[in-house]
């Protein structure tokens, strides 16, 4: 079945799903988005229509994905009130229960991945959660889901809510961590790719045997020495030295130790 698709927002989610979309058999019609030339980027991929108005949205489209920050997202539905397709967001937190969101079939497609502009994903690895406000809804959703991956959960909005949270521990913080590492390297004049075999292992062990059970370092080992010396250094910089000692107790570092050698 080939469904005629809009999106509102041309962002990270948006250079992702819409191809994939449009891969699967569906026809991607319009493109809409804040900033004019990110809506004709992502609309010459998919040889469609672009603007920067809500008012030129093309009321006959029949599925309209809204990809756009969760902050974006009541006003929009308020300013296309007058559409009478279906709705679709692609939050982990966004709960619609405005009066705007009650006159729409409204449903949502929740990718549980990290995307970039310009970096390839495979679609078809990638777990969806999905829910309607209707039967029907959900199984528009369900089906244009399936034409690019089968990992496909349906689930209750508060469990999807708890999922986006634990998302957000295990990509961006782990990825801000990270990015720190390479902080503390490129100060000394080091490069950050030195911890490049390191990040490979840590994270493929932690995938094969579970993170807890991957778990090393001073503060698992309760190392007072180690974390003691790590601190002195970085007393230079209070909130990275207090970020290293709340991470070192949540590890599992006695909190005692941790002032006492702060």
């Amino acid at each position: 079945m080939n469904v005629q698709i809009g999106f509102i927002g041309a962002g990270k989610v948006a250079w992702h799903l819409a191809p994939a979309l449009a891969q699967s058999g569906n026809s991607i019609i319009q493109v809409i988005s804040r900033s004019l030339t990110g809506a004709q980027q992502l609309a010459k991929r998919l040889d469609c229509r672009a603007s920067d108005r809500l008012s030129d949205l093309n009321k006959e489209i029949q599925v309209l994905f809204l990809t756009v920050p969760d902050h974006a997202l009541i006003d929009i539905i308020e300013e296309i009130s007058d559409y009478r397709g279906i709705v679709i967001h692609t939050s982990g937190t966004f709960s619609p229960m405005c009066g705007a969101c009650q006159q729409f079939r409204l449903g949502g497609l929740y990718p549980l991945q990290t995307f970039s502009i310009g970096r390839p994903v495979d679609m078809s690895k990638v777990p969806v959660f999905i829910e309607g406000s209707d039967p029907e809804v959900t199984e528009i959703i369900r089906h244009l889901a399936e034409g690019f991956t089968d990992k496909i959960h349906e689930m209750s909005r508060d469990d999807k809510k708890w999922i986006h949270l634990a998302a957000v521990w295990a990509s961006n913080f782990s990825n801000h961590m990270l990015s720190q590492a390479f902080r503390i390297l490129e100060m000394r004049g080091q490069p950050g790719q030195l911890l490049e075999p390191l990040i490979r292992e840590t994270f493929e062990k932690a995938l094969e045997i579970g993170p807890l059970k991957a778990q090393t370092g001073p503060a698992i080992r309760q190392d007072v020495i180690t974390v003691g010396k790590h601190l002195e250094m970085l007393e230079g910089d209070p909130d990275m030295q207090e970020l290293y000692r709340m991470i070192s107790e949540s590890i599992g570092f006695p909190k005692n130790d941790t002032k006492a050698e702060g």
